[in-house]
């Protein structure tokens, strides 16, 4: 079986020229087209995440040389990642992702979404809620929070929890927080962090690229948006080993 790939992220990386070359791939642009979508590197992934092929007919991604995919595959198997994919050696894990929305922006993000002060050496003042309770205030550098995919990321490194694929919750994490009794939150979505205090000026990011000054009282609420079906191919090399 041959598959039509689509591929998101470097062009130029060696692994599209090992595609090329592959007896069980032909490359297409439109992802609507494909049986499968290869995301090369993290931006790979999210312009994956990012499409505007609509859900049901999202076809698997397979992530090669992603670090926030724990099941990336390693870049030299990509041709038996493929061949896998075309032998029905893989199953589909359903990713979460957030959809973003405050009073200005909206946003989507696979991994995590921050908030953070502009200024070195500044903290400011975060509220994090849920439609029914107040979770916490924390005065901190900035705060994070990931979906289960993001969890092993930037999140990680705050000291925030692994989340597995199969958990419906994100974890919250403040960066730097000027107390630390208690480090993070796992909180099951919609989830609000609000800047509670006009201090310095604090910054919105999603899956790392910017999006404007958020200002005070103005709530940044993280709703699940459309899962992300990730393909883990059975006997491939992953990133990392």
């Amino acid at each position: 079986m041959t598959l039509h790939v689509a591929v998101r992220g470097d062009s130029t990386a060696p692994t599209v020229a090992t595609l090329t070359a592959s007896d069980d791939a032909t490359l297409v642009g439109d992802a609507a087209a494909a049986d499968i979508v290869v995301a090369v590197g993290d931006a790979g992934l999210r312009a994956a995440a990012l499409s505007d092929v609509a859900p049901a007919a999202q076809p698997p991604v397979v992530p090669v040389d992603v670090d926030a995919a724990p099941d990336s595959v390693a870049p030299a198997d990509t041709t038996d990642a493929i061949a896998a994919v075309a032998a029905g050696s893989y199953t589909v894990v359903d990713h979460p992702t957030f959809d973003v929305t405050t009073p200005t922006t909206d946003a989507r993000a696979i991994a995590d979404v921050s908030l953070m002060t502009t200024a070195p050496a500044k903290i400011s003042e975060y509220t994090v809620s849920t439609p029914d309770r107040t979770v916490a205030s924390v005065r901190a550098d900035g705060i994070v929070a990931a979906t289960p995919l993001g969890s092993h990321g930037y999140a990680a490194d705050a000291g925030g929890p692994h989340l597995a694929p199969g958990v419906s919750a994100a974890a919250v994490v403040p960066v730097s927080p000027f107390r630390v009794d208690r480090t993070n939150w796992v909180v099951c979505p919609p989830v609000s962090v609000t800047v509670a205090r006009d201090e310095t000026t604090v910054e919105l990011h999603a899956d790392g690229h910017a999006h404007g000054r958020v200002p005070v009282d103005s709530p940044v609420t993280l709703s699940w948006g459309t899962p992300l079906p990730i393909a883990v191919v059975s006997h491939a090399g992953t990133h990392g080993d």
